[in-house]
């Protein structure tokens, strides 16, 4: 009898070690990208005078669309996973704000993530996007083309005047101002299809650092202008940082 029951554990185990909850993680899974804006790290409000820049100069915000491309992911072992897509983000339209790669991601660890926000020359071709874009992020011909890499727009109060701003960024007469984002040296592990990278974006450093931004100097809009679109190219470096977290869903 002991032997039965010595059998019968044996079988016991087996099947529980073969149970369908001990499924193995495959070695390539979805990732999502989520996009997120804050202001002095907290969630952006729309349409309220409410924010100061480093020169005391009051602002809102009520547009913030934008295009990221480009991305590549830094594996643990040294090599790159390089992701094509173009990904347009509109923080009024919530179905742009969290994407699912085209390429299934290889598991395992990274130690950072890198993108451009804007579109590199080679992609920044106008019509090449599709009509809808065309018609919201279109780049006028006469500048250059292709499309704006960004529009943040708002109202601005100072001293000397009160009106609309167009924070729009582009190439201008030649010049690439995209921003090559590097978030480097930040582990992360993937370790299934519930991770999700969660890109922030804080407002205020488009604003400041290197150079704090002066409504009244640079006016309600900057498209023609090569020193503001330097400015924004440059404060734009440090404007984005991420995390991973679990999906909500």
């Amino acid at each position: 009898m002991k032997g039965i029951r010595f059998f019968t554990l044996i079988i016991g185990l087996a099947i529980i070690s073969c149970s369908p909850n001990d499924e193995a993680i495959p070695d390539n899974v979805d990732l999502k990208i989520s996009f997120s804006q804050f202001v002095d790290g907290t969630p952006v409000q729309l349409d309220q005078i409410i924010y100061k820049n480093a020169l005391d100069q009051q602002f809102s915000i009520k547009t913030i669309k934008y295009f990221i491309s480009q991305v590549k992911l830094y594996k643990a072992d040294n090599s790159v996973v390089e992701i094509p897509d173009i990904h347009f983000v509109d923080i009024r339209t919530p179905e742009t704000l969290i994407y699912t790669f085209s390429e299934k991601i290889p598991v395992g660890d990274y130690t950072g993530i890198s993108f451009v926000h804007g579109l590199i020359p080679e992609e920044n071709i106008t019509g090449s996007l599709g009509l809808d874009l065309d018609r919201l992020m279109e780049w006028p011909v006469p500048m250059g083309g292709g499309y704006h890499y960004a529009k943040i727009e708002g109202e601005y109060k100072t001293q000397q005047t009160e009106s609309f701003f167009n924070f729009h960024s582009g190439a201008f007469e030649g010049v690439d101002y995209a921003i090559h984002v590097n978030l480097l040296n930040q582990p992360f592990t993937i370790n299934g299809s519930n991770k999700v990278i969660n890109l922030k974006m804080e407002m205020l450093n488009w604003f400041t650092n290197p150079t704090d931004w002066d409504f009244d100097y640079f006016g309600p809009g900057i498209m023609g202008n090569s020193e503001a679109q330097q400015v924004v190219h440059d404060n734009g470096i440090d404007v984005y940082s991420f995390e991973v977290i679990e999906s909500l869903e």
